[in-house]
């Protein structure tokens, strides 16, 4: 008796654990989770995301429970003995695509290679993080890691001990400092410390120099003490004031006023000025502050997180009981500068970043082709022609990388990602995924076959649920038929006067029509009808085929016709980032093209744009990935305006088969057409004709 009340409250435990109900709750919980990520990931970086939620163990016991509960449910509704295929179908596939994800959580891993032209790579950055370990003891090395994720959010705390030998290494993470910044701390107890400011390789650089101290920066050396130092910046600070002497003359302009003197080395010592320029005609330096007694401390500039942040770790390393502590600097994506430390007998360095994962195969790259929308610097595509080389089955073979274009082979994937700023470089995205991916693809076509099954299958909810639809449709489908009908009227009417009093440049819809059957040449030397090209063209700039009641071949040819008004037509899709709208002014997720520019006509994106370009693919973030697709739909609207996206008139005899559009306008070194020039001049003007007349004869 007490066996089987046990056996009861277990089974209704396991029921509301299990349940359909539970199902339920477990997918709202999982909802609610993804939009909680959401908002951390804006506020506090992917990495954020990941720990809190994505990677937490509450996620993972979360679609445990999920997929539990779809086991359940197939055993308790009986499916495959009452063969309900269909449902079974749905419900197994959730199962496959919940498998496929743990292979890849556990199993799959990614990063970035990085070739140059003619050479050869058998190794790329991984995408995750590791403490990357180097001991060298008794002339033997021994290197190791350890996989980390370091968050704002999360708690940052890592500790782990090693032995080699005899020794034992205790290692603790003991703070974690996102965007780190060196600041200067009052302190009874520290030392006059000034700041010294230099353009490197990474931009602005900052250096801590304090007093008794002799730092090489640069190609310079700052020795701040009372002994002079032949060919070094020197800086002295005594009876409350600061002074620079230097060998050769010395050019100092003040930053605020623009004031210019010339320091003279047989003067000795002068007035040290802060904020001010130095420059010896070679190196150029700022004195960006200063504290009589201070400490160097680093903080953090920014608790966000993103793609390119530079990540500081304050680190304990306890080697037999004699204790270090130093800061550890890296960033995702890339391999970190590593802290030295030496102990007794043992050297060690420490790492933070990514770590180096080597292929059985390697890849050689031939060329990076990159192509640009004509007449601009913007890329409209670009590619990778590589060969892969196994030595170990003697395979070689040549390939081409391109967008949606990826090389598969020993169970890794390869897809275009980044290039070089001189082009001569490529970066390529590497995923080894093989069973994940497959097992989810799998997955996802039983999941459709599941789907097309239940629409079909009569023992499926969704059939009876059709059966009464249709019931209450032969009821009430007159009535409904009649609201309908006189709803689009008035909606189509209520269209067709907000587009006759608000769009200029209405182009007749059948000259349009009969305009865009011609053939044009793409870009990529694609031959296409011109409707082809107008629904691409809109589906980028725009991201819909259609334009305040007009088709895409009224809105490409009136922007042809009418160029000044359409300018100013609120038409290129911006999306809603901050930064972006406040840059433009506008209030909406539309902009003009005039938009784009500044009164003197020059492209207010000009210098963001480039620093985009030079930024490496793992520095991007979220903004300049945005900006970088705002500039294509940009440049794309321009060739529109110019005309030079309309290559319609072929090049007699030409061997690379080009086609040009007006003023021989087919891409860089396009031969000259005088039939293009004539046919376009007398198109556009025959065409502005038609738009006041309203006769498309001519």
């Amino acid at each position: 008796m007490k066996l089987n009340m046990i056996v009861q409250a277990l089974k209704k435990y396991l029921s509301s654990l299990f349940g359909t109900r539970a199902a339920g709750v477990y997918l709202l919980v999982f909802a609610i989770s993804i939009g909680i990520a959401t908002f951390i990931e804006n506020d506090f970086g992917t990495s954020s995301a990941q720990k809190v939620v994505f990677k937490a163990w509450w996620f993972e016991l979360l679609l445990l429970l999920f997929a539990m509960t779809i086991v359940a449910n197939i055993i308790k509704f009986r499916m495959i003995q009452q063969r309900k295929w269909a449902l079974f179908l749905f419900h197994f596939s959730i199962i496959i695509i919940l498998t496929g994800a743990a292979i890849t959580r556990y199993f799959g891993y990614e990063g970035v290679m990085h070739i140059r032209e003619n050479e050869m790579s058998d190794s790329f950055q991984s995408a995750d993080t590791y403490l990357l370990f180097e001991v060298v003891k008794d002339g033997q090395k021994y290197q190791f890691d350890e996989p980390v994720l370091f968050a704002t959010l999360g708690g940052q705390n890592w500790h782990e001990s090693f032995q080699i030998g005899k020794d034992i290494i205790d290692v603790k993470v003991e703070k974690f400092i996102p965007n780190p910044k060196k600041n200067l701390v009052d302190n009874a107890d520290g030392l006059a410390t000034i700041k010294v400011v230099i353009a490197g390789m990474n931009g602005r650089e900052e250096y801590f120099v304090r007093k008794g101290e002799r730092k090489k920066i640069g190609k310079l050396i700052f020795n701040f003490s009372d002994a002079y130092l032949p060919r070094a910046v020197n800086i002295k600070y005594e009876n409350d004031e600061l002074l620079i002497g230097y060998d050769k003359p010395l050019a100092q302009m003040i930053m605020a006023t623009r004031q210019r003197d010339t320091l003279r080395p047989e003067a000795g010592y002068h007035p040290l000025r802060l904020r001010s320029m130095y420059s010896d005609g070679v190196n150029n330096f700022v004195f960006g502050d200063f504290n009589p007694s201070a400490v160097v401390e680093i903080v953090s500039d920014d608790r966000k997180v993103k793609a390119g942040s530079m990540i500081a770790l304050q680190i304990k390393v306890d080697v037999n009981g004699t204790v270090q502590t130093t800061y550890v600097h890296g960033q995702k994506g890339l391999y970190g500068r590593p802290a030295v430390l030496n102990f007794e007998g043992i050297d060690m360095t420490i790492a933070y970043g990514s770590k180096m994962i080597y292929l059985p195969f390697s890849v050689k790259l031939y060329d990076f082709i990159m192509e640009k929308y004509p007449g601009t610097n913007s890329a409209s595509s670009y590619a990778s022609e590589v060969q892969l080389i196994d030595d170990r089955t003697g395979f070689k073979e040549d390939f081409r990388i391109y967008m949606n274009h990826i090389l598969d082979y020993g169970g890794y994937r390869f897809f275009q990602s980044s290039f070089d700023t001189d082009e001569r470089g490529t970066y390529l995205s590497v995923n080894h995924d093989f069973w994940g991916t497959w097992v989810s693809y799998i997955g996802y076509a039983l999941l459709t076959l599941g789907l097309i099954l239940v629409l079909f299958s009569k023992k499926s909810r969704f059939y009876q649920v059709s059966k009464k639809v249709k019931e209450l449709r032969a009821a009430s489908g007159t009535f409904v038929l009649f609201v309908l009908m006189i709803t689009s009227v008035t909606l189509a009417s209520a269209q067709s006067n907000e587009s006759s009093s608000v769009v200029p440049g209405a182009i007749n819809i059948d000259h349009a029509e009969r305009f865009s059957r011609l053939i044009v040449q793409d870009h990529k030397g694609r031959m296409k009808p011109l409707h082809t090209l107008t629904r691409e063209v809109m589906r980028k700039v725009v991201r819909k085929e259609r334009l305040l009641g007009l088709t895409a071949d009224q809105v490409i040819l009136g922007m042809l016709a009418e160029n000044s008004k359409w300018r100013q037509v609120p038409m290129i899709k911006i999306g809603k980032h901050e930064k972006i709208l406040k840059a433009l002014n506008v209030n909406s997720n539309k902009a003009a093209f005039d938009d784009f520019f500044d009164r003197d006509g020059q492209y207010i994106f000009k210098e963001e744009i480039r620093r985009a370009y030079n930024l490496q693919p793992i520095d991007r973030t979220a903004y300049e990935k945005e900006l970088m697709k705002l500039d294509e739909r940009v440049n794309i609207a321009n060739l529109i305006y110019s005309g030079r996206l309309l290559k319609m008139i072929p090049v007699p005899g030409d061997p690379s088969n080009t086609w040009i559009s007006g003023s021989g306008r087919g891409g860089n070194a396009a031969p000259q057409n005088p039939v293009a020039d004539k046919f376009f001049q007398a198109y556009r003007s025959t065409l502005n004709n038609a738009l006041e007349t309203g006769d498309y004869t001519n």
